[in-house]
Order: C-alpha cells, then sequence, then structure tokens
C-alpha cells in the first residue's frame, strides 16, 4: 500500500490545520530559496533599480534558468526533507503530521519560486520592456505573454521534486510513515528517484556548456560592444537587443 493511503490516521488528512502548524523555520527557508532562485532573469529588474543592472547583466544569468529552478527545487526539498526526518527520528509513534507538513512546506516553496519567477519575467518582458521583447513571437504567443513557453516548462518540471520527496524513505519513532508491500510502489519509488538523477546530471550537462557563453540578455549585446542585461535598459541601442 502507498504512502498516501497512510495519511488518515486519527491525526488528519492534509487539512489547513497541518499547514498552521507548520514550522515556520523550513517554511522561511522555502520562502528564501525560492525567491532567489526566481531571480536568474526576472532579477534584472531588482538589480537594475538598485544601480546593479550592469553587475547582474555581466553575471548572464538568463542562461541558466534551468540550472537556477532545479538548484532551488532541490534547495527547498532538501531543506524540508532534512529538517522533518530529523524530527521525525526524534518523534514517539506515528510521523505521519510530520510528513505531511514536510509535503505542504516544500509545496509552498516550489509555489513562491514558480509563481515570482513568472511574475518578474511577465513585468519585465510583457510590461516594462514590451517594446523590446513583445515583438518576438516567443515572448508573444506565449500561453503567459512575456514568459517564453520553454521557461514555462522548467517551472512546471521543478513540481517533480514533489513526485522525489514522495519516493524517499522517511520514518520515525516507532511506526514507519511509508509501508511499501508492493513490488509496484517499490519500483515506482526507484523509477521517480532514477529519473531524478537522470533529470539533475542533465542539467549539470547542460549548465557546464553554457560557461564561456556570451553574457549579455540572451546574447544580444547594446551598442558599443557592452552587454544588454536581460531586461534592464541599454542606452544607445542600434537594433533589437534582449
Amino acid at each position: 500500500m502507498d504512502r498516501m493511503a497512510h495519511l488518515d490516521d486519527g491525526s488528519g488528512g492534509l487539512t489547513l490545520a497541518t499547514l498552521a502548524h507548520s514550522d515556520p523555520k523550513p517554511l522561511a527557508g522555502s520562502f528564501i530559496t525560492g525567491f532567489i532562485a526566481s531571480l536568474c532573469c526576472g532579477g534584472s529588474l531588482i538589480f537594475a533599480s538598485i544601480g546593479l543592472g550592469a553587475f547582474y547583466s555581466a553575471l548572464g544569468l538568463w542562461r541558466f534558468v534551468p540550472q537556477a529552478l532545479a538548484a532551488g527545487a532541490i534547495t527547498i526539498l532538501a531543506i524540508n526533507y532534512l529538517f522533518y526526518r530529523r524530527a521525525a527520528k526524534r518523534a514517539r509513534g506515528s510521523s505521519n503530521a510530520l510528513w505531511q507538513k514536510m509535503f505542504i512546506s516544500t509545496a509552498i516553496g516550489l509555489v513562491v519560486m514558480a509563481a515570482t519567477f513568472i511574475f518578474l519575467e511577465w513585468l519585465n518582458h510583457a510590461v516594462v520592456h514590451a517594446d523590446r521583447f513583445m515583438a518576438r513571437p516567443e515572448f508573444s504567443q506565449a500561453l503567459i505573454k512575456g514568459v517564453p513557453n520553454v521557461e514555462l516548462f522548467y517551472v512546471v518540471a521543478t513540481f517533480f521534486a514533489l513526485a522525489v520527496l514522495w519516493a524517499m524513505p522517511f520514518s520515525g519513532g516507532t511506526s514507519a510513515v511509508i509501508h511499501v508491500g508492493s513490488r509496484l510502489s517499490q519500483a515506482l519509488r526507484i523509477a521517480i528517484l532514477g529519473a531524478a538523477a537522470v533529470l539533475i546530471v542533465a542539467v549539470a550537462v547542460d549548465g557546464s556548456s553554457k560557461f564561456g557563453g556570451p553574457t549579455g540578455g540572451h546574447g544580444a549585446t547594446a551598442s558599443h560592444g557592452a552587454p544588454a542585461s536581460h531586461g534592464a535598459p541599454a542606452a544607445g541601442q542600434h537594433g533589437q537587443t534582449h
């Protein structure tokens, strides 16, 4: 029997009460991690507003959107898994309630990261610099204007972390939270963890291939050879920049 079948053991299901009693430390860590990871592209607006637009552009973070989102998802998962598993080992009796809190806290962190990333990308491309980006079909014809569909795919893919969290071992007290008795459940768990490992390797290889590339916004440069940041306005542009 899979894990979800063991959530309701008298402690209740995934309820608002569970969320209300979630520990603030992993929740705060999830919020902060999600926000930082979301700055890989839309952060140009924030950095430019404090006079660090050129510094942000030099980092060329726009090239590493999948890597930044993957790192954020992995960090959010690790923060919650390690915190609640440690708590489960100290708990007496069933640790189902702790598993619920861990799952909810992780989901909140992923939602914050996704929502912040999409909002900043939309604000950057479809509002603040619409004249530069909305003429390009990958921005104007996207499901969410200003957010390329490939980036939406990256965002959706981060929620695979919840499946990984479900597949990871978690037990404490006198009884295990997960009772995987069937071969099908075991095979599914192994398949999820294996797929996660493959995805991590693929993202890492893709990221390593991008080092040494152009650091300007999506490869375009401003006038006089200065790199154009991702969304930060560049003076004296000749032609379309990003």
